[in-house]
């Protein structure tokens, strides 16, 4: 086995230590699942040559971690409440899924809901986690040690959600979102270090290295205030709001982002049995140590929504759910020529911003009485991004 290879935190996370950013991967230990940021650094036999290329790793999975499509607060299903605060039975459905309606659900009226979502990540920026290559020149004046590096990444993110939204007037409503989740992460590498000597490669292939591991906790705490500033009894409805996430998730085991973040929204929705929204919004992210200790990525989101109201017990949904990340970490395929070898595929860094677009559809249900069941299908639209192909989402609501 290869003695000579630093460990370096630079892949997946340089997380918990900011003033360690130069030193070796600190306290991955796989047989305890502590500081999971580092296993794949560790894994990787990265070095600080790497840091330039895999360290956009880190903030691109922070960035997205922060921002993980989740149910959204409460609108009020059904009901509109009057300029007189009276409520009156609409014609409106149960309300979409991922994202928001301008109204409010009512004074006093407390609604809690319970969501389940699976993100099993597949691709970061289109390249495959199935097969991550680094090619590393550890000796570029002389350009002739070279290590080859092949990663094979499993990450899978099981997220519950607890979510209540109460409302402290008829057009003001309160909300706030719990997640806690399950990290499953795994690394398998295979390397092989040329020596080139006298126009020949030497080449030493080492055993593969495989290690898995996992958290559980809570993530980021967010808090979510919501205005109705037009069209309490009218077809259209618009609400302003922002929303506060807290750094509460341990980052060190990528159940939070390790950042504060804040998002300013606007939301216009035209009530009928059609009921068609549109959400547009700013979210600023401050800074984390999965970003070396710079700010998050910022991003604009926009988003659209429509339900359907089949019957007074059924509604079906179809969303976009869209966000261009701005001046963001990437990763993209190059070829680096090693002497004697060839040319072998590398991953690089770049800076540069990006859209990410999914659609989902899914269905809301009302059985009896304040009880909401609701479903959800989110898939991709392009692949910029730490992205999964599918992403399912089990809910239960109550009205009270």
């Amino acid at each position: 086995m290869f003695k000579g290879v630093r460990i370096v935190l630079v892949l997946v996370g340089i997380v918990g230590i900011a003033a360690s950013m130069q030193a070796q991967c600190p306290g991955y230990n796989p047989r305890s699942n502590t500081n999971l940021a580092c296993e794949i650094a560790t894994a990787s036999r990265s070095t600080a040559q790497d840091a330039t290329t895999l360290s956009s790793i880190s903030a691109t999975l922070a960035t997205q971690l922060s921002q993980l499509p989740i149910a959204a607060a409460a609108s009020s299903p059904g009901i509109t409440i009057g300029a007189s605060g009276l409520p009156t039975v609409s014609t409106e459905g149960l309300g979409t899924i991922l994202t928001q309606r301008g109204g409010t659900i009512g004074k006093h009226k407390l609604v809690v809901s319970f969501n389940f979502q699976r993100f099993v990540f597949q691709t970061i920026d289109g390249i495959s986690l199935k097969s991550l290559p680094v090619v590393v020149n550890y000796n570029p004046t002389v350009n002739n040690v070279f290590l080859q590096d092949r990663s094979e990444i499993s990450f899978r993110v099981d997220q519950f959600t607890a979510l209540a939204t109460f409302g402290l007037t008829s057009r003001v409503d309160v909300s706030v979102i719990v997640p806690f989740s399950r990290i499953d992460l795994a690394t398998a590498t295979y390397a092989t270090l040329h020596t080139i000597t006298g126009g020949v490669s030497n080449s030493a292939v080492y055993d593969p290295l495989y290690l898995p591991g996992s958290a559980t906790g809570i993530g980021d705490v967010r808090v979510n205030v919501k205005a109705n500033v037009l069209g309490t009894e009218g077809k259209t409805s618009m609400a302003v709001g922002g929303e506060v996430r807290f750094p509460s998730g341990d980052a060190v085991n990528y159940l939070g982002s390790g950042a504060y973040g804040i998002k300013p929204y606007l939301v216009v929705s035209r009530r009928g049995r059609l009921t068609p929204s549109v959400n547009i919004g700013y979210q600023w992210n401050g800074s984390s140590v999965l970003n070396f200790g710079e700010n998050l990525p910022a991003s604009f989101l926009y988003s659209g929504g429509a339900d359907f109201r089949v019957s007074k017990r059924l509604t079906l949904t179809g969303e976009f759910l869209g966000q261009y990340v701005i001046n963001a970490p990437r990763l993209a395929l190059t070829n680096i020529t090693i002497p004697a070898v060839g040319a072998r595929a590398s991953v690089k860094s770049y800076i540069g911003s990006y859209n990410m677009d999914n659609a989902a559809v899914g269905f809301k249900a009302n059985p009896f009485g304040g009880l909401i069941i609701s479903a959800s299908a989110m898939f991709k639209l392009d692949d910029a991004g730490l992205r999964a192909k599918i992403v399912p989402l089990f809910g239960v609501a109550y009205r009270f």
